[in-house]
């Protein structure tokens, strides 16, 4: 069948969220379904060129990325890992370091990808790498120089924002996730998972990306070249940009093709709705201004990822403008002017910390016989920032695209996202309504999604149909949305007494170490007091 428009390319980013990874989880399954058909059965090249995430979001990006590399069904993949595989049970700790651990998933998931794929069968699989990239909050922090005042004595800033970045290959296997041990991108997605709120850190060896660190201007990178990690999704909940420029390593940046990033976010509250923190009269608790603050990083993370992207689309455009409005004003001294700045330029920005991969093209000084327009541009991209980048179209699926006069109220759709969105994990029954609620939020977008992205009204018809037909659940059926802890069956419940009793133990651990490392003040008195006193026959 022949193709009905220019290639689509998308990136996709998961936001962090905790057990709320099921709806991610089910979201991302019936999109790469719905990549994998339009490619495969419509004639409509279409790929996902990068997937990143950060907490949740970074483990449902491995999944997502190992089935459209593998050939393996989506639905049954991803439903298998966070409705069936991810349980409290299985998360809870067996030693006094943390609530919870992730030792029984890193050694059961392996099993679970293989299973899945034996069991299910595999499809053609994706032809094109994929650029995964996860999202880390390191805890011993790297410091920068910063050209200040003074610019033979820079300033020292530190960073806590971390990532790993990865090229998977089609059909690489299983071995392409675990290995090497201790800097796979399976440790990575765990230790961008180790929210605080349960799990101990997780230490990740970074010697291989030792000369990168440094590039980029790291003063202070461990002679171990081993450091300790902890939840990506507080510093980065949302990685867009970042994930923008790990897809355009990728690109061939001649390919007329159509380039849309996709954020699967599970947020669910407008700002609007919030009327209580702008009432005068309704005076907030600690409790509930604690929770409210932790609420909105994530959201806060997402408006500045959002708008930057956007300005840079902005950005993009007024340069191309200018370039077109100004060359034809400029001589042949102005030619040669602009091709020794641009050389300048880009000497002086080889020597600047840069957070972002960058291609060949990118780097190569201009060629003499370039034109006196493609220099003009190239010399405004410098100065902007903008070297490289290409206009992205960027759209989210959240339960958002379920509004309507039925569900005024979205947040009333996710279940799982009480006790700081951990209490998914305490029921099968409410992993199964997020999951349903992801993938009918994906069929919802595909609708006027895929006709945004250019493809044909026929194609993408049939595109929405065959991924409904995939559909496990209807969510009518097995939506339990506005759960509350009281609407837990009491095995459920009993499962948050056992991890109470284990947060006694892991609490009166903690304190007996932290005992252990302080000094006896009076035990150092008494010594002292001694060294003081002569010894007899002295």
């Amino acid at each position: 069948m022949e193709a009905s428009g220019p290639p689509l390319r998308l990136g996709l980013t998961l936001s962090g969220g905790a057990s709320l990874g099921a709806f991610e989880a089910g979201a991302a399954a019936a999109l790469v379904l719905a990549v994998r058909h339009l490619d495969g059965q419509e004639g409509q090249e279409a790929s996902i060129d990068a997937i990143g995430g950060a907490s949740a979001g970074a483990l449902v990006a491995l999944a997502s990325a190992h089935a459209l590399l593998e050939g393996v069904d989506p639905v049954e993949l991803l439903h298998e890992t966070w409705v069936e595989g991810v349980t409290l049970s299985m998360l809870r700790s067996g030693d006094s370091r943390a609530l919870l651990s992730f030792d029984a998933l890193r050694e059961g998931l392996p099993d679970v990808l293989t299973s899945v794929a034996e069991e299910a069968g595999r499809a053609e699989p994706q032809r094109r790498p994929i650029a995964l990239h996860v999202q880390l909050t390191g805890l011993r922090g790297l410091t920068y120089p910063i050209r200040g005042l003074r610019r033979d004595s820079p300033v020292t800033a530190t960073s806590y924002a971390d990532w790993g970045r990865f090229e998977l290959e089609p059909e690489g296997g299983i071995e392409q996730l675990i290995e090497p041990e201790g800097r796979s991108p399976l440790d990575f997605a765990l230790a961008s998972a180790a929210s605080p709120g349960g799990f101990a850190p997780q230490l990740l060896d970074r010697r291989a990306d030792a000369e990168n660190y440094r590039s980029r201007g790291i003063e202070n990178f461990p002679e171990s070249g081993r450091l300790w990690y902890t939840d990506g999704g507080m510093l980065g909940s949302q990685p867009i940009g970042r994930v923008i420029a790990a897809a355009r390593g990728l690109h061939d940046p001649d390919e007329d093709a159509t380039r849309v990033q996709i954020l699967i976010d599970p947020r669910s509250e407008e700002g609007s709705a919030a009327e209580s923190w702008s009432d005068p009269d309704a005076e907030p608790s600690w409790q509930s201004g604690a929770s409210r603050a932790l609420a909105i990083l994530s959201e806060q993370s997402l408006f500045d990822d959002l708008r930057r992207v956007e300005k840079d689309n902005s950005r993009i455009e007024w340069a191309e403008r200018l370039a077109e409005t100004l060359a034809p004003c400029l001589d042949s001294d102005a030619e040669r002017g602009l091709r020794d700045f641009v050389s300048q330029v880009e000497d002086e920005r080889g020597e600047m910390r840069s957070d972002e991969p960058s291609r060949d093209d990118e780097r190569k000084p201009p060629a003499e016989e370039t034109e006196t327009r493609a220099l003009l541009h190239r010399a405004i991209c410098e100065i902007g920032g903008l070297v490289g980048k290409d206009r992205v179209a960027i759209d989210v699926i959240s339960p958002f695209l379920l509004a309507d006069e039925e569900h005024p109220d979205v947040g009333s759709l996710l279940a799982g996202e009480f006790m700081g969105d951990f209490g998914g994990f305490l029921s099968r029954e409410l992993r199964e309504s997020d999951f349903a609620l992801g993938y009918e939020c994906t069929l919802a977008w595909l609708r006027d999604g895929l006709p945004g992205c250019g493809v044909e009204d026929e194609p993408a018809r049939r595109v929405v149909d065959f991924v409904e037909s995939r559909r496990l659940h209807d969510p009518e059926q097995v939506g339990s949305g506005d759960t509350e802890l009281a609407d837990l069956s009491l095995a459920d419940r009993f499962q948050l007494v056992r991890l109470g009793f284990h947060a006694v133990r892991v609490l009166a651990a903690g304190a007996l170490d932290v005992r252990s490392r302080i000094p006896d003040p009076l035990g150092r008195a008494i010594s002292r007091a001694r060294e003081r006193v002569p010894r007899a026959g002295g």
